[in-house]
């Protein structure tokens, strides 16, 4: 996402924990710009997102807020058919911490009673949903409640203008971006709109005003127009009596600019004005996200908002591949300290275009979602570099396996799969790829395999051949680069 405001805050979203809610029963992320969350169904990537509104988004209202029983993780349980997790009092918590706005003195005050630490400057906001009381005397329940608190004294109640303040923007996997877009409340198009229209002068509106009424008189002078209105007017009037009449009139726009300027719509086609509806559904998130993104960009640069937090969930459903990648590479490399963006997603377009430090691997294992992040790799900026380009252009495929072959070319990578198949293993079936790195290097794949999770195996060569290293001494260097016994 690029944004291009003057005078806007500089912060970013470092960090996200959730404890015990649905099947993020203990999750602790170290975020970078621009994070992607790849991971299979049910591996909790929504209900990520969803924490992050619950912690974020002011126009979540109250009654979203307050969770119920079934909003905890399942583990938590006794064994017992009915047990409860809010007769025991369990709680569920979810943080995110917020760094890097020093520099921003609106941001600093605003913050100011949710630091956690002053060097350097950080900042903690966290939902709970606890018990409120020590529960109804009959039944022993306790009454719960969601609050958002800042810092570390959950007495500290963080109001509603600052998270307005700091914005969440939502995109959800399966939304109707048409309607939103024609909605006067949900569009995007409305700030762009609005400020169009202060930007008008006296003189531009009274000519627009006075266009308007005299086109619409000129139509409603033609006889065929005139009859229509006058027909509507008699129908009323013989329907419900002239004590309760209504008196309609035809026009093709209200002669009042500020209302013109709200009914404007987008159309698309160029020259030919065809309405949205005609419009591919790709076609029509593209717009949104264009939309979005002026929109963002003119509250950033007036001030309404300091910071964007975007989290978008599985942008893939609608969009070509090429348009995945066009998209999602400048939209994750524009994440900066004025926005920051956390894309869910199944697909490798997207997953090959983001900054491999970005990618977090979520995975559901025993009831419960485990996240491992990218950057926990030490790597040098070169092997990162190595990485990122055999992302592009292997679209990914190594960072959605559950186990992965290593192996140093083109022919094992055919070579394995049809032995495999000789045996009566499919690998597709037991999630292993095959990779080939094409070298020997393979300490930094192993590396970048270890942090996210990722069961891994090596094949190289044993021969000697030509100027290289027996296959034996390959794998005790790697070994002992690894530190493994």
């Amino acid at each position: 996402m690029h944004i291009e405001a003057t005078g806007i805050g500089a912060m970013r979203l470092t960090r996200i924990t959730v404890r015990n809610f649905r099947n993020l029963a203990d999750l602790d992320i170290r975020l970078r710009p621009g994070a992607v969350f790849v991971g299979e169904n049910r591996a909790g990537k929504t209900n990520l997102i969803f924490a992050l509104r619950l912690v974020l988004d002011a126009g979540l209202s109250y009654a979203d807020r307050q969770l119920g029983p079934e909003d905890f993780w399942d583990g938590l349980s006794d064994g017992t058919p009915d047990w409860d997790p809010m007769a025991a009092g369990e709680i569920i918590e979810i943080s995110v911490e917020l760094d890097d706005f020093s520099d921003d003195p609106r941001l600093v005050a605003a913050l100011a009673d949710a630091l956690i630490t002053e060097e350097p400057l950080r900042a903690k906001l966290t939902y709970r949903f606890s018990p409120v009381d020590d529960g109804d005397e009959e039944t022993g329940t306790a009454q719960y409640q969601g609050r958002i608190y800042g810092g570390t004294n959950d007495e500290a109640a963080i109001s509603a203008a600052l998270r307005r303040y700091i914005h969440l923007e939502t995109l959800g996997a399966l939304r109707d971006v048409e309607t939103d877009i024609r909605s006067w409340r949900r569009s995007p198009l409305r700030n762009l709109l609005q400020a169009a229209s202060r930007a008008l002068g006296e003189d531009d509106l009274v000519a627009v005003r006075d266009t308007m009424k005299s086109a619409n008189e000129k139509i409603n002078d033609l006889e065929p127009i005139t009859q229509l209105g006058q027909s509507i007017s008699a129908r009323l009037l013989d329907m419900v009596g002239q004590a309760q009449a209504m008196y309609t009139e035809l026009a093709a726009t209200p002669d009042d600019p500020l209302r013109i300027i709200r009914n404007m719509r987008l159309f698309v086609e160029g020259d030919a004005h065809r309405a949205l509806a005609t419009a591919s559904v790709g076609t029509l998130n593209v717009l949104y996200l264009a939309l979005l993104e002026l929109g963002l960009e003119q509250r950033l640069s007036e001030s309404d908002i300091a910071h964007v937090v975007m989290a978008i969930e599985e942008p893939e459903a609608h969009l070509h591949p090429h348009l995945q990648r066009l998209i999602f590479r400048r939209l994750l490399a524009g994440a900066d300290k004025s926005h920051t963006v956390a894309v869910t997603t199944q697909s490798p377009h997207i997953a090959s275009v983001a900054d491999p430090r970005s990618l977090v691997v979520l995975r559901a294992a025993d009831g419960a979602t485990s996240a491992r992040a990218a950057h926990a790799a030490a790597l040098t900026d070169i092997e990162w570099a190595d990485i990122g380009r055999y992302l592009d252009a292997t679209r990914a495929e190594l960072v959605f396996a559950r186990s992965v072959l290593l192996v140093e070319g083109f022919a094992e990578e055919v070579l394995l799969p049809a032995m495999a198949r000789t045996m009566s293993l499919d690998l597709d079936k037991l999630g292993i790829s095959v990779c080939a790195i094409h070298g020997t290097h393979f300490s930094s794949y192993v590396k970048f395999c270890e942090a996210l999770g990722i069961r891994w195996a090596v094949i190289t060569d044993g021969d000697t051949a030509g100027d290289k290293e027996p296959g034996q001494t390959r794998a005790q260097e790697l070994l002992t680069d690894l530190t493994v016994s």
